[in-house]
């Protein structure tokens, strides 16, 4: 019996890999170009077979979730922990999904609203006018208070400070070369970038360790999502682990601010660069005055639609990837067991048969016509679904309306942002620089 033939696609490995890693959407763009979709191409997990057709990805998204592992342990694994839901799979993964969900929708998400309206506008309050800040310092600010006090209800300012402190030496020592260089990761005498990094990791393991033993029979009457997960049994009764908990919110603390602080960042970007575009959202932002209740932004139709523009345009990561635990069959071709897949968000997003003129911000899409989950997919797919979906998606309507309906800003230069790769996600290389102008006294430009 012969192996299946993969697709065709470029070769040599470390090229590739900075390829990826420089510029994932150019060069997925010049592979499909010259080789057809889906393509392979050679990176450090092993060859990975990558779709951005729609049905290609219908294919991976809407088949069987027991035909794939995950395939990004290498990268992701160090950051994120074993035990994380974004490395597990099988029953396992099916278990920790259904413990993990219940707070990041309906009713337990909507008590957040009026928390991310506040911490939005006390954020403000330290911008003078005239002020430089970068937009995505930020959003990240914001973000990052957001999680910490929905995830651990943590209100003590010293403990929010170290919180802040410990998080934030930790995803800048994750640098991307350390993502994916594994002989890299190795300690040269406690000095060198991985050294570094693990001191980090020791600092954060430390915090998490703290907070669970402080925590642990004392859920009871708190809403914050530890509360709730220290409180939560799966059908055989059972706690989630302690060694579990930590990865989970390790994830919860990374995926969950970083990727929703950068979406805000490039929504401010382009909408600052478009006038007519944000005299529009300025105009369905006016009725509700200064300080908009959160439940009415989240109904607003232009300012969803914005956040979705963003999100499309410049998706926080670009592949949804899997490895195949059996013989799968992509778009008419059949893979054999242990093929690594991706679902290109990148490219996806920028098919100008979905999406005409796809490298212009344009929000009317979205109210135009509806996309379905294998056309716009910006938290990925199936059953694998970034289960923090609908809070990011919340939390973007509700900083960015709070902080356009009371306060200006414009851009400091003219000069374009472009993406780069920060670690696991991909930002805007200079954070969006900007200008604060003052509070908006309203005026709809």
């Amino acid at each position: 019996m012969t192996t299946p033939q993969l697709p065709s696609g470029p070769r040599i490995t470390p090229v590739q890999t900075f390829r990826f890693l420089r510029d994932a959407t150019g060069f997925f763009l010049d592979c499909r170009a010259r080789y057809g979709d889906p393509f392979t191409v050679p990176l450090p997990v092993g060859n990975v077979v990558i779709t951005g057709d729609p049905e290609g990805i219908r294919d991976i998204f809407s088949a069987d979730p027991a035909l794939f592992e995950p395939l990004g342990q290498l990268p992701l694994a160090p950051a994120v922990g074993d035990h994380s839901l974004l490395l597990i799979a099988g029953q396992r993964h099916k278990r920790e999904r259904k413990l993990l969900m219940p707070p990041f929708h309906g009713e337990r998400m909507r008590a957040y609203g009026q928390l991310m309206r506040d911490i939005t506008l006390r954020a403000v309050e330290t911008l003078r006018p005239g002020g430089p800040l970068r937009a995505q310092e930020l959003t990240q600010s914001i973000s990052l208070e957001v999680i910490i006090r929905a995830v651990f209800g943590i209100e003590e300012p010293e403990r929010m400070r170290r919180y802040r402190e410990v998080l934030a030496g930790y995803m800048e020592s994750y640098t991307p070369l350390l993502m994916l260089a594994v002989p890299l990761r190795r300690s040269f005498g406690g000095l060198g970038p991985w050294a570094r990094f693990q001191r980090h990791v020791t600092e954060l393991d430390q915090l998490l360790t703290e907070e669970l033993a402080t925590r642990r029979g004392h859920e009871a009457g708190h809403t914050d999502i530890l509360s709730l997960l220290l409180a939560a049994r799966d059908e055989e009764g059972q706690p989630m682990a302690d060694v579990e908990l930590k990865d989970e919110l390790r994830t919860l603390l990374i995926a969950g601010h970083e990727t929703t602080a950068i979406g805000m960042a490039w929504a401010l970007y382009h909408l600052h660069r478009a006038p007519g575009t944000m005299r529009r959202l300025l105009e369905e932002l006016a009725p509700l005055g200064p300080q908009p209740e959160p439940e009415a932004l989240v109904k607003l139709p232009y300012l969803t639609a914005v956040c979705d523009e963003a999100l499309r345009l410049h998706p926080v990561v670009p592949v949804v990837s899997r490895r195949t635990l059996a013989p799968f069959t992509l778009r008419g071709r059949e893979l054999p067991p242990g093929t690594g897949v991706m679902a290109a968000i990148c490219l996806a997003h920028v098919d100008p048969v979905l999406y005409p003129e796809p490298e212009h911000f344009r929000p009317e899409r979205f109210l135009e016509r509806k996309y379905s989950p294998f056309e716009y997919l910006p938290f990925g797919g199936g059953a694998r679904r970034c289960i923090g979906a609908a809070f990011a998606q919340y939390e973007m309507r509700i900083v960015l309306g709070s902080l356009l309906a009371a306060h200006r800003f414009s851009l400091a230069n003219g000069t374009p942002e472009r993406p780069v790769r920060r670690n696991i996600t991909i930002g805007p290389a200079r954070g969006v620089e900007m200008v604060y102008e003052g509070p908006r006294q309203g005026a709809l430009a």
